[in-house]
């Protein structure tokens, strides 16, 4: 079987799942092969706490990076009032997005990251509950994305384990934007948060 951030060819294994946020109830179609299929993960419930609690203003762009079957694009651009851009891989998880925001009722872009990777996309926040298991360089390559995609002042949300290298990529957030905030730690999960303070904040890096 292959994991959850590539294209998985086994037989397909559907589930609906409920979650409660801000009493409204969502609801998502899963399926075999795609990340935390039978139930929301604790890492994207923390880390949509974390970015709901630090956005007063609503109607905000947003950026979900590895948006798997679509939570947390899904609720904070409900919550937000904004139309996320929702970007996937895995193409059974793409399949899944589309049911998905029509079940939810939110409109929002999605793009496979082959589409996205030519488009000229810029958000003011990006969010990530990244794919450890592919790498600490695909890792770090979202980290640089997030920096790239994000207009002037914008924010970059991910939530990390402690033991999925917390510390390293606090660093790395740092050296980019020049600034880092462990927003929220909750069981072990941290919600990092970098802000893109002016254009040139990445150039002092080595």
């Amino acid at each position: 079987m292959s994991h959850y951030f590539t294209t998985d060819q086994t037989s397909h294994d559907y589930k609906d799942i409920d979650y409660t946020f801000e009493n409204i109830v969502y609801n998502f179609k899963t399926d075999r092969g795609v990340f935390s299929k039978e139930q929301l993960d604790y890492g994207t419930r923390v880390l949509i706490h974390g970015v709901f609690s630090d956005i007063a203003d609503g109607a905000v762009s947003l950026i979900d990076m590895g948006a798997g079957y679509g939570p947390i694009g899904i609720i904070l651009g409900k919550s937000l009032n904004a139309q996320p851009v929702m970007v996937e891989v895995n193409e059974d998880a793409l399949s899944l997005l589309h049911e998905n925001i029509a079940k939810n009722r939110i409109s929002a872009r999605i793009l496979s990251r082959a589409e996205y990777d030519k488009s000229d996309v810029k958000t003011e926040l990006y969010v990530t509950n990244p794919p450890f298991r592919a790498g600490k360089d695909v890792v770090q390559e979202i980290i640089k994305d997030g920096f790239d995609r994000l207009d002037s002042t914008g924010k970059f949300y991910m939530v990390v384990q402690k033991k999925q290298g917390m510390k390293s990529y606090k660093r790395s957030i740092e050296q980019l934007f020049g600034n880092v905030e462990v927003l929220l730690k909750d069981k072990g999960y941290y919600v990092l948060k970098g802000i893109k303070r002016h254009e040139d904040a990445g150039q002092n890096t080595n």
